[in-house]
Order: C-alpha cells, then sequence, then structure tokens
C-alpha cells in the first residue's frame, strides 16, 4: 500500500520528471502485472514441474521397458521380429480400445477448436501406451511424440481441475486460461524434459504450422523451465548430445558454401521421405487396420537386418537414433556407410508411421540429418569432427517439421556450441524452402 500511494504521489507532481512518470505503470498495467504473475506462480510452475517429473518416471520406466523386451527376445530367439511385434501390438492396442488411427500433428491442429475433444486423459494415456510399444519394440520413431501427448493431456486436466475449483472457489476465477495455453504449457514442460533443452521445448510447443503462438509463448518458457529443473533433479543434467569433447568450430566462408549444399541435399532427402511415407500409406490402407502394423512389422524386421549383423551394438532402424547420431559425431564414418545409415532410417521410419505406428519424427529426423552430414563430411573431409553432421541434424528435422527456428536452437542449446548457428540456420533454410516448394 505504502509503495501505490508513493507511486500515486509521484504521477500526481507536476515537478516529477516526465521519464519517471512515463515509466510507472498505471493502475491497470499493475492489475494487469499482478494478474500475470499469479498466473505463473500458481499455475504454469506447478504444471510444469508436476509434467517434468512425471516424464522424468515415464523415461525411467521406458527404459527399463526397452531392455526387457531385448531380454526376452533374445531368450526365445525372437530378436529380428521385435519390430513387428510391436508394431502389430501397437495397431491391435488401438483398434481394441477404438483410439483407431491418430496422429500428434492432427490432434495439435484440432486442439486449436476443442482441446477437450483431442485430449481427453484416458484416450491420451492410450495413445502414450501406443507410442511405448512403437518404441519399445524397435519402431523408429521418437520418445518426444509420447512426452508431448503426455505433457498435452495433463495441461488440460490442470485447465480441468482449476474450472471446477472456480465454480466453487471465486478466488480461482483469477486463475483461468484458454485450454489451448494450457495444452501448449503442458507439452512445453514435457518437451524440456525430453530433450533436456528448456527453450527448444517452448518454442516447440508454441509453435505449430511454421507460425508461433504469441499468448502461449510465455506460459511455455515458464512451464518448460519448472518442467526442466524437476527432471533435472531426477535424471541429471546431461545434454540430450553430449559431446565427448568440445570442438574448436569456426565460421569461415567454406562453411557457409558447404551448408548451402548440405541444405538442399537435406531438403531432397525430406522430400523423398514424405513421399515414400505418403506412397507406403497408399499401398498399406487397403490392410484393415487391426492387421496393418503386421504388414509393415514384417518389412521394419527386415530392414533391421543389415544393422543386426553389420553393427550388432549399433541401433540403426530401432527408436529414434540417438546412438547413432552419437556414433556419426565421432567421425570417421565412410560416405557409404552413412548412406547407408540414412536408406536403412529413412525407410524405417517411413514404414513405422505408414504401418500405424506412434511416436515422435523429431529425433528420426535428426538422425536422417546427421548421416548426410556425415557422409558429405566424409567426401569432402572438412576436418571439423561432426560439424556437417550436426548441421545436417538441423537441415532435415527443420525440413519435415515445417521449422525455420526451433532446430538451430535445438542445435544450440544442447551442443553449446555458437559457431554451428550461422551454417545451421542457412541450410536448414535452404531445406526448409525446397521442401515447402516441393509440396
Amino acid at each position: 500500500m505504502r509503495l501505490q500511494r508513493f507511486l500515486g504521489y509521484l504521477k500526481s507532481q507536476p515537478s516529477s520528471p516526465v521519464v519517471i512518470r512515463r515509466f510507472i505503470p498505471t493502475r491497470t498495467g499493475r492489475l494487469r502485472m499482478l494478474a500475470h504473475t499469479r498466473h505463473i506462480v500458481l499455475v504454469t510452475l506447478p504444471l510444469g514441474g508436476a509434467t517434468g517429473f512425471l516424464v522424468a518416471l515415464a523415461l525411467k520406466g521406458l527404459g527399463s521397458f526397452e531392455p526387457m523386451v531385448l531380454r526376452v527376445g533374445g531368450e526365445t530367439g525372437l530378436t529380428i521380429l521385435l519390430p513387428a511385434i510391436g508394431l502389430f501390438f501397437t495397431t491391435a492396442w488401438l483398434t481394441v480400445t477404438g483410439l483407431g488411427e491418430v496422429s500428434l500433428f492432427k490432434d495439435m491442429d484440432l486442439a486449436k477448436k476443442n482441446p477437450y475433444k483431442v485430449f481427453p486423459f484416458l484416450a491420451s494415456l492410450g495413445k502414450v501406451v501406443a507410442c511405448a510399444l512403437t518404441i519399445g519394440f524397435g519402431g523408429s520413431a521418437g520418445v518426444e511424440g509420447p512426452g508431448k501427448w503426455f505433457g498435452a493431456a495433463l495441461g488440460l486436466q490442470y485447465h480441468r481441475l482449476l474450472r471446477a475449483a472456480a465454480t466453487r472457489v471465486k478466488a480461482f476465477r483469477h486463475l483461468a486460461r484458454p485450454a489451448l495455453v494450457m495444452v501448449r504449457s503442458g507439452a512445453a514442460a514435457a518437451l524440456a524434459a525430453v530433450f533436456r533443452a528448456p527453450i527448444s521445448g517452448a518454442l516447440m510447443a508454441a509453435e505449430h504450422n511454421g507460425r508461433l503462438a504469441s499468448e502461449a509463448l510465455i506460459p511455455c518458457l515458464v512451464a518448460s523451465a519448472s518442467g526442466y529443473v524437476c527432471f533435472s533433479a531426477v535424471m541429471g543434467h546431461a545434454p540430450l548430445l553430449p559431446l565427448a569433447k568440445i570442438y574448436p568450430y569456426t565460421l569461415r566462408t567454406r562453411e557457409i558454401v558447404w551448408a548451402l549444399v548440405l541444405g538442399l541435399a537435406c531438403g531432397v532427402a525430406a522430400s523423398f521421405y514424405l513421399w515414400l511415407k505418403a506412397r507406403l500409406q497408399s499401398l498399406l490402407n487397403p490392410v484393415p487396420f487391426f492387421w496393418r502394423g503386421l504388414a509393415a512389422g514384417v518389412g521394419l524386421s527386415l530392414l533391421a537386418l543389415p544393422s543386426h549383423f553389420l553393427w550388432k551394438d549399433l541401433a540403426v532402424t530401432q527408436g529414434g537414433g540417438l546412438e547413432m547420431i552419437q556414433h556419426l559425431i565421432q567421425g570417421n564414418v565412410l560416405p557409404r556407410q552413412a548412406a547407408l545409415f540414412l536408406a536403412l532410417k529413412l525407410a524405417a521410419t517411413a514404414l513405422t508411421f505408414a504401418g500405424g505406428g506412434l511416436g515422435g519424427l523429431w529425433l528420426p529426423s535428426l538422425a536422417m540429418g546427421a548421416a548426410i552430414g556425415a557422409g558429405l563430411d566424409g567426401l569432402l573431409g572438412i576436418g571439423s569432427t561432426g560439424y556437417l553432421t550436426l548441421v545436417g541434424a538441423s537441415a532435415l528435422a527443420g525440413a519435415t517439421h515445417g521449422t525455420l527456428l526451433v532446430p538451430v536452437v535445438f542445435l544450440a542449446e544442447t551442443t553449446g556450441q555458437a559457431a554451428l548457428v550461422v551454417p545451421a540456420l542457412i541450410a536448414t533454410t535452404v531445406s526448409y524452402l525446397l521442401v515447402r516448394e516441393a509440396s
């Protein structure tokens, strides 16, 4: 009260400096600031923290589930067939539960009209289970998919709780926010936890179809920050893409030139991936959805054969591809080996999603782009280990997701290499424009 009286006194004095009066907020402005602060402290921070903690527990569970599946597969001699079994379990589960064919991108698009229809909690948990079956058994998909579904569902449940409380307690009425903002805030916290990158998680949740939702940006940033803090308290602070050592990357003219070439290559690869997935979907559509996963899973198991026999300890077609990215960053990869990595990962990812599998596309896109960058690095021999590998990862992820800013921020945030920002932005822009024009 004393502060308010003092501010009012200053504003009422004709002799007070004009500058002071200009920057003292009005009463309406102070009330608006109070409302924003109240919402951040009482709504967004708890939502982000709870989501980050639960995502950490879920990732721990998935980390235990995958080795268990591999152990059972090894004991029964069915290791090669695990991707087919997992994809069949996925489509069978979606059919039995009545969820049917679903897509995370479509759900986020439909949520703009009616979030409550798109993210009912039990249905969202059913989709998360389907993602776990796809990824845990060896499908080519990333864990950011189930994380985003789970976070969005938690955000909506929090909105439902606040809305119910507002009908009984008057004070809760001032905490109301649009349901879609709560959905995006929960998704931001989950993505920040999965990627170990709070800024990237917030931007990815707030952006859709290449457009940044300004009204959701601040809640997403706050939720992702608190989500990352709670997640790291359980899982630690290790980055998603830890470099074996800090390489002295520099920015010169040749890096810019090769970034343009790499962007073109990633744009072509992304366009081919999108075409292949659409083609495989048209071929598999006549198959009943219950059995579609098995039909696609047979092909997925065949694609796993080369990596099983040639690189037994390296998951190429399975999961998001983080192990493959780590292998490529270390360098000393022959161009033909990188080309084989790309072909296997691209085909496996397209087949996984065309066959009804669920999960995220971001991590597989990073792996495919890293393979292109490693192959170009092997051909050119530029002498900067992992440089083009990381730039290629950014370029292809931006092309498949139709975004420019997020992959570049993600690369800088997860590697801590500022010298990568400009070439990554150039390569990502070229690949993004090429895919947009092609489509």
